[in-house]
């Protein structure tokens, strides 16, 4: 058989444009086939791993599966809060490329380098919630006191000013 370029066409490229289907094996319509038998047992066993063998000939691999660990948090969305609204001296920010870092890994698959950075990402948004809230809070505590002082002083000095004198001690 040719094709319409000309060169010769091999058996399994003939399937292929007859629709017979290309498998490297196929014969012509008349022959028979043998299939080769394929393997049901479960669990399907690594072939990589190393297979001790029993006293009877069989081979069997056991495999310890620990409890399945949860996917790695890349804080996202914290971060792009501390972005926008904790950004002092870049923490925020920081937090945000850490997030998008750890998204990333955790898409490709690597898994631990997606938790060590999410972990960054998580202590910069903390050290960038610290770093703005503590301040704020400790600001808003001392205007209290010092307000709640002030008045205190005002009661004591009102009498002072509202002390009237006699006539007399001027004199």
């Amino acid at each position: 058989m040719a094709l319409s370029c000309g060169g010769p066409v091999s058996r399994a490229a003939a399937g292929i444009i007859n629709g017979r289907g290309a498998h490297p094996r196929s014969r012509s319509p008349g022959e028979e086939t043998a299939l080769e038998p394929m393997d049901t047992s479960y669990p399907r066993e690594d072939p990589r791993a190393p297979t001790p063998s029993k006293a009877d000939g069989t081979a069997h691999t056991a495999l310890t599966l620990g409890a399945p660990r949860p996917p790695p948090r890349d804080h996202l969305i914290w971060s792009v809060f501390s972005t926008l609204y904790l950004n002092l001296c870049c923490l925020g920010f920081l937090a945000l490329a850490y997030s998008i870092k750890a998204r990333d890994q955790k898409v490709t698959g690597d898994l631990e380098a997606a938790r060590q950075l999410g972990s960054k990402a998580k202590c910069y948004n903390v050290l960038a919630t610290v770093w703005v809230l503590v301040p704020s809070l400790l600001l808003v505590v001392l205007v209290t006191t010092g307000a709640l002082h002030l008045s205190r002083l005002a009661k004591g000095s009102a009498a002072f000013f509202s002390t009237k004198f006699n006539d007399s001690d001027y004199d």
